[in-house]
């Protein structure tokens, strides 16, 4: 029998293609030089060509290298999805250095524990976020800091809402830091290095993973470079194609497809700052955007806005979600909606996003599709690599593959332990592969939560809460939502004297964390169940919320 994905080869693309040699940055340039007018990025109503594009990622580079940024320097980027991070990030890998993507959801703790293991030589930063980065830098020397204010690329119309909170009272930047536009405009526009794509690190990729605190996935240029050409092969991007930008360009996902892989193929990428429903149905409704990637969350939101029907969603021709499944009914009144279907894959930040999505042109509903190109899937029985199982049987989740990271950046020890010599990489989620190929999550062989497309590692959210004054023993797991996934709830034990609610500790956690990780729900106990040694028995609490739920 013929394999599954050679019948879902898209039309038109050869079985094999060149391998590219060349990065997304110089990859810009080219274009610069083949279409310089095309327009590249779309940011509400302002537009760059790809002319323009280049020139300022060239301008960026060379501020980088006046800052004394060097081949191999990581570079912090602490953004929202603006026009700078775009460039920031183009700019960094263009000469040399290594892109750190921190999330801007990130208070101060969190924040500086990603400069202090990324040994980062510069942070380039959202001004909205001034007073989180100079709570984090306290104490981390002279780190130079480049603050990008959202009004530095916006057109002279109207403000966009999602803008005008933070833009009505910008926060003061210290007298030593300089904004984006005036750090890089005067300068000439540099061209990009040539680098060894297949042992030259592009990008720290922090993920919780699924043990301890979060840790740097190593990858390289190639890594990079394979998802970005599956990306485009599997949707067939084009020249013509516009792709919908509203998924955190700091998360692989959004990285990947809504940036680099559009780039890439010379495309167009509209882009929004964040995810707010009426402002992403009137962009599809006025712009037409042909690809979109998005999670769950968006989806339901979408689908569920009122008045929907006025929209003109029908532009839409390759949509792809991830982060957590999606509702049947979903689906399919998306597919009303649009006439495109919304298509589900799967991937980790270790693999720079993709390692199965379902083919565009027969997607089977609630599976996270087949693996997508040069991407080997082995099912084992828990524990036992080479006791690999048969189609249906439930399994441990191993992945090998062109995009699978390096390792774990100083962290040999770590890397073992989820990558074998051989190039498998364990990906601590169990799941099985149906009779035709199809991949089905079934969950998490660790304790890690998907929330919103985002992952918490509980013990960092307990570490976290520990903080808290009036909190003596706390665990923390996650509970299913409709909307979200899950979402983070954690059980406490207050100390002695103490009278903290569990609201009051809900609203000291979103102060102290990003809202993705900050526990919703807050149950105080007089005790946590423990076993012989002292340890908290977490599977206790989930498997008791399980028959609460059943009950």
């Amino acid at each position: 029998m013929q394999p599954i994905w050679l019948n879902s080869w898209p039309q038109g693309v050869p079985m094999m293609w060149e391998k590219p040699n060349e990065t997304v940055a110089q990859r810009v340039f080219l274009w610069a030089e083949d279409t310089p007018n095309h327009t590249a990025l779309i940011y509400y109503g302002k537009r760059f060509s790809y002319r323009e594009l280049a020139q300022w990622v060239g301008r960026t580079a060379h501020a980088l290298v006046t800052e004394g940024i060097k081949p191999g320097d990581r570079v912090l980027l602490f953004m929202q999805n603006t026009p700078q991070f775009v460039l920031s990030y183009l700019a960094a890998q263009s000469m040399g250095a290594v892109v750190v993507a921190a999330n801007p959801m990130f208070m101060a703790d969190e924040l500086r524990y990603e400069l202090e293991d990324s040994k980062a030589s510069i942070v380039i930063a959202g001004r909205e976020l001034t007073p989180v980065v100079e709570k984090a830098l306290l104490g981390q020397g002279s780190i130079p800091v480049i603050y990008a204010a959202l009004d530095e690329f916006l057109p002279d119309s109207p403000v966009p809402a999602v803008h005008a909170d933070m833009l009505r009272k910008p926060p003061e930047i210290p007298s030593q830091r300089m904004l984006f536009h005036q750090w890089a405009t005067a300068l000439d526009p540099i061209d990009p290095k040539s680098l060894n794509l297949d042992q030259d690190l592009a990008l720290l990729q922090y993920t919780s993973g699924t043990t301890g605190q979060p840790k740097g996935a190593m990858l390289l240029h190639k890594n990079v470079l394979a998802n970005v050409m599956g990306s485009i092969l599997w949707t067939k991007l084009n020249q013509e194609s516009m792709h919908i930008a509203v998924l955190p360009l700091f998360h692989v996902t959004g990285m990947v497809h809504s940036f680099l892989a559009p780039l890439y193929a010379g495309a167009t990428v509209l882009l929004i700052t964040r995810f707010e429903t009426p402002t992403f149905v009137e962009a599809i409704d006025y712009y037409r955007p042909t690809h979109w990637v998005g999670i769950a969350t968006m989806n339901i939101a979408v689908t569920q806005f009122p008045d929907i029907q006025k929209y003109h969603l029908d532009s839409l021709q390759a949509c792809m979600s991830g982060g957590a499944p999606i509702p049947v009914p979903i689906l399919e009144k998306f597919h009303e909606l649009t006439g495109a279907s919304l298509i589900e894959g799967y991937g980790l930040s270790e693999t720079i996003s993709q390692v199965t999505v379902n083919p565009m042109d027969r997607p089977k509903m609630g599976s996270a599709g087949i693996p997508v190109f040069d991407v080997d899937l082995r099912i084992t029985e828990i524990g036992h690599f080479d006791h690999e199982l048969m189609p249906g049987e439930t399994g441990e989740i191993w992945v090998k593959g062109p995009q699978v990271m390096a390792g774990y950046w100083q962290r040999p020890q770590a890397t073992t332990e989820v990558l074998r010599p051989d190039g498998w990489l364990d990906t601590g989620d169990i799941g099985y592969v149906d009779p035709d190929g199809y991949l089905f999550i079934s969950g998490r062989s660790k304790e890690l939560i998907k929330a919103s497309g985002f992952s918490v590692f509980p013990a960092e959210v307990e570490n976290l809460l520990y903080k808290h004054p009036d909190i003596a023993e706390t665990v923390v797991i996650g509970v299913p939502d409709a909307y979200r996934g899950e979402t983070v709830k954690a059980f406490v034990v207050l100390k002695p004297g103490a009278n903290a609610t569990g609201d009051q500790i809900v609203a000291w956690a979103r102060q102290e964390m990003a809202a993705y990780k900050a526990p919703r729900v807050v149950e105080i106990r007089e005790s946590l169940p423990k076993n012989g040694s002292g340890k908290i028995m977490r599977r206790l609490l989930v498997d008791e919320g399980k028959a609460r739920d059943s009950s």
